[in-house]
């Protein structure tokens, strides 16, 4: 903040605009008012007056590069700086090719805060064929078209996931299939592969792929990583379920080497439960 000080009194004045011309203390008049210093330098405008006579609180002059970023944040507001900012990256982005891509996509991707390992998780319970799941995060609805060859197997299916750069994704996808179509995990694990092989923006893919027990039931974990785009390395975590006709698929996706999103999302894993 830019402050005129009053000779009178020593109170220090905010200034906020060109009008300020007595002291909200002492009520006496200031001296180095804008009025009076236009007078003397007719071609400023009043950021050069607040480079040039405003002060800090605590005497110091502000120096005019300090005011420019002032007003300027002033205007543009926080959505102005952050738009500012992301133009910028993106010209990073394509003047530093690899380099560039890996910033931009650092910033998609950030690591999760420590404190979700210790605040109040959120648990969700999604579908009819429930499933409960615990979150740091919140998981909203995420329902979207079927493809067609996938939209005549199915009778059922409902989505969830997180929204905004949370440090990590989780999506909670559920489908009950048509009694004429084969389920069962080797198929569900098999397809979960494929889909990321097929996305177009994932490379290098490397994972393992383990049965295991969740909630009473037989269930597959798939764990490993791949490159996002060519650009940043993520690590990636999915369960799957099946019952019946039902398939459960929860998939969590977060930077390689982040250590606080790896323990997330075993604990997210551990709080499945089908209901």
């Amino acid at each position: 903040m830019v402050y005129l000080k009053c000779k009178s009194c020593g109170h220090y004045n905010e200034l906020r605009s060109e009008f300020l011309t007595f002291c909200g203390q002492c009520g006496k008049k200031l001296e180095n008012n804008y009025s009076e210093w236009k007078n003397k330098h007719p071609e400023s405008d009043f950021e050069e007056f607040q480079a040039e006579v405003g002060v800090a609180s605590n005497g110091v002059r502000i120096s005019k590069w300090t005011t420019l970023k002032q007003n300027y944040l002033k205007k543009v507001g926080r959505r102005g700086v952050l738009l500012t900012l992301i133009l910028v990256i993106g010209i990073a982005a394509v003047a530093g090719g690899y380099f560039g891509k890996r910033v931009v996509y650092g910033m998609i991707y950030p690591k999760l805060s420590k404190s979700s390992l210790y605040k109040s998780w959120e648990t969700t319970v999604i579908g009819r064929q429930a499933i409960e799941i615990s979150t740091p995060m919140h998981l909203g609805v995420n329902d979207k078209p079927l493809i067609p060859e996938i939209a005549q197997l199915v009778e059922y299916a409902k989505s969830y996931r997180n929204r905004g750069d949370d440090g990590m994704q989780v999506e909670v996808n559920m489908y009950s299939y048509r009694p004429n179509i084969s389920n069962d995990l080797e198929v569900a694990g098999v397809a979960a592969a494929d889909e990321m092989k097929t996305s177009g923006e994932i490379s290098d893919l490397k994972y393992t792929s383990n049965p295991v027990i969740q909630s009473g039931m037989d269930a597959l974990i798939q764990q490993g990583s791949f490159a996002y785009r060519n650009a940043i390395r993520l690590a990636f975590c999915n369960l799957l379920l099946v019952n019946g006709q039902h398939r459960w698929q929860i998939a969590i996706r977060y930077r390689e080497d982040d250590t606080i999103a790896s323990q997330a999302a075993q604990r997210i894993i551990k709080s499945i439960r089908i209901k």
